[in-house]
């Protein structure tokens, strides 16, 4: 593809913030060159932000300038005072996680509101909005009444995964154990996965994150066949439990949410060359129903996702075929060259999209 992009605005690249990362990993894979305009810690750093910006497109005049997520209240500026075009990683809704999946507030409330207003502004000022999935892109077009060409899609990916996914490890005891990770949020549906294991006598499970009282179910319900690590771990220690683990959990809430991502969880897990269990959905099933490297069951059904759990507990060899497809399927869908590949679409539509806009 050549040339440069900007990533402008404030992010995290933080342990357990791989998207800003991915992005910047698609677009070198693609050789696209990535500069930094500014990184923000405050965001009282606007006027400096807007200074450097201008600096920065008068030195080179970038292909495109990409605000990464978070980026709802600096978009509207940094599309102000540029006039190349203006893609912004929205990634999450900020409507449909506070209202629609974590039920903070009511739908119609001035807070559910606030929200949808603060989505709708952000994206009318970019020239093409992404999401990790077209399901999501569809929701949020819907939700802001913009057209749909004016969103496009970006599946998330794990830029630190290595080259070669660990063995698989075999259960001489013939116990599954599976690995949990996640902060515990409604779509993660953590509460039926526990329901789950606790119906199926030959399961182990290790808990990394979820609530202080899905913390507490656990230990009720699972007593020994509970290995229960910390709510945060860095990333070396989170690689070694997935190298430790035959199974990892993915998202079983009954959330709308749910039916429209792909978490980085399961991405992740991939990577690592380990098999999922998790909902089937349309977004998951979109990318990777066929792929023999996932398990799907119903969303919040405990006593289906019990029934296939005790199953592969019974059959080992079909968690190791799993297994086996688990990377091939990484690299078809989610890897860095992959997400290469859908830049150089993307970087075409935005600029498209910008000609339209001006006067």
């Amino acid at each position: 593809m050549g040339g440069h992009v900007l990533f402008c605005g404030a992010w995290d690249d933080g342990p357990g913030y791989p998207r800003t990362a991915t992005l910047r990993a698609g677009l070198v894979a693609g050789g696209v060159e990535v500069r930094d305009c500014a990184l923000l810690a405050q965001w009282a750093q606007r006027r400096a932000l807007h200074r450097d910006l201008r600096q920065a497109i008068a030195n080179e005049r970038p292909r495109c300038i990409v605000v990464p997520y978070p980026g709802h209240h600096v978009v509207a500026g940094i599309r102000a005072r540029s006039d190349v075009p203006v893609v912004l990683d929205l990634f999450l809704s900020a409507y449909d996680t506070a209202i629609e999946d974590r039920r903070l507030a009511e739908p119609g409330s001035l807070a559910a509101g606030l929200l949808h207003r603060l989505d709708a502004r952000a994206c009318a000022a970019a020239d093409l909005v992404l999401l990790d999935t077209p399901e999501n892109a569809a929701y949020v077009a819907a939700l802001t009444g913009l057209p749909a060409e004016h969103f496009g899609w970006m599946p998330v990916s794990d830029p630190a995964a290595n080259a070669v996914a660990a063995p698989w490890p075999t259960s001489a005891d013939g116990v599954l154990r599976i690995l949990f990770f996640g902060t515990g949020v409604p779509l993660h549906g953590l509460a039926t996965l526990v329901e789950a294991v606790a119906a199926a006598p030959q399961v182990e499970l290790t808990l990394v994150g979820g609530t202080r009282e899905d913390r507490a179910r656990a230990g009720v319900r699972l007593g020994g066949r509970l290995a229960l690590a910390p709510e945060f771990v860095d990333r070396a220690r989170l690689q070694e439990l997935l190298g430790h683990c035959q199974l990892v959990a993915g998202v079983f809430g009954a959330s709308n949410k749910t039916q429209r991502v792909v978490p980085w969880k399961v991405v992740h897990a991939l990577a690592a060359g380990r098999p999922v269990i998790t909902a089937d959905t349309p977004a998951i099933c979109g990318w990777l129903d066929g792929s023999d490297a996932v398990f799907l069951v119903p969303a919040a059904e405990p006593a289906r996702l019990a029934e296939t759990l005790r199953g592969l507990a019974a059959e080992p060899a079909r968690v190791a075929r799993a297994a086996a497809a688990a990377r091939p399927a990484y690299d078809r869908h989610f890897s860095a060259a992959r997400c290469g590949e859908r830049w150089g679409t993307l970087l075409e539509r935005a600029a498209a999209l910008h000609a339209r806009r001006q006067p």
